[in-house]
């Protein structure tokens, strides 16, 4: 079975991340914006250089826009553009795209192809597997579950939204109570049902902001305990003929 993990937008925290998964030996995918979000320190150019020594690099857009919102000529330019981005900042091909907030259509996903990406993350989730190699979805969003961290009754979404779809995984209920309990629960399942790959993402400003560091940590010293497993980058979930 495959691990991978992936994180979004290129924040300055990918630094710890990409430290923590060296340490365990692991690696994953960071999709790198050029602009500043959230008022959140991002990546210098050298710091995303240096993160591809070891990890994939995947392009994000260029200024972060919901594409599917935009005229179809700018999510173009959006799209090559940081495709073009990223590979003068690392020196070498950028494959994966990652559409903003997760949003996107069939022409979105069509021009994503033709400006030469074999692949596309989504922000699906609860999955193991996909055959849509620009459509690729999730497993688990690093983010507090099973309520979110708001005062008012959107602090439900989480558990209220996941329920019914962890229940038909077979998530028993207790693994419900918190991130850490479900995400072993579920890395179990995937393991013992011998699933495809396990695809772990988020954002490592939401780390930081949850303080779920340690939580993290403690997956990750979970996962090596279990035999077969390969550390692999996004690219290689992408269906081997669609690689050519």
């Amino acid at each position: 079975m495959k691990f991978t993990t992936s994180w979004d937008d290129g924040y300055r925290d990918d630094l710890r991340v990409a430290q923590l998964l060296d340490v365990h030996g692991m690696t994953g995918t960071f999709y790198v914006c050029p602009v500043p979000q959230h008022e959140q320190t991002m990546l210098t150019k050298e710091e995303t250089k240096h993160v591809s020594d070891r990890h994939e690099i995947g392009a994000h857009s260029m200024t972060h826009p919901k594409l599917s919102k935009i005229p179809l000529e700018q999510a173009r330019e959006e799209i090559g553009g940081s495709k073009a981005w990223i590979e003068s900042v690392t020196g070498k091909p950028c494959t994966m795209f990652c559409y903003p907030y997760g949003d996107y259509n069939p022409d979105i996903a069509s021009l994503v192809r033709e400006e030469g990406f074999r692949g596309a993350r989504s922000t699906e989730t609860y999955a193991f597997d996909g055959n849509d190699p620009f459509a690729l979805p999730g497993t688990l969003h690093v983010y507090p579950f099973p309520l979110r961290p708001v005062l008012n009754r959107k602090a439900f979404q989480p558990i209220s939204r996941a329920q019914k779809t962890l229940r038909k995984i077979g998530v028993p209920v207790l693994a419900m109570r918190g991130w850490l309990p479900l995400a072993k629960s579920l890395f179990e399942i995937a393991h013992e049902r011998q699933a495809p790959w396990f695809h772990l993402w988020g954002h490592s400003a939401e780390v930081t902001r949850y303080g779920m560091w340690e939580l993290l940590e403690a997956f990750l010293k979970c996962v090596q305990t279990f035999p077969g497993v390969e550390y692999v980058q996004n690219s290689a979930l992408v269906p081997a003929r669609h690689t050519k």
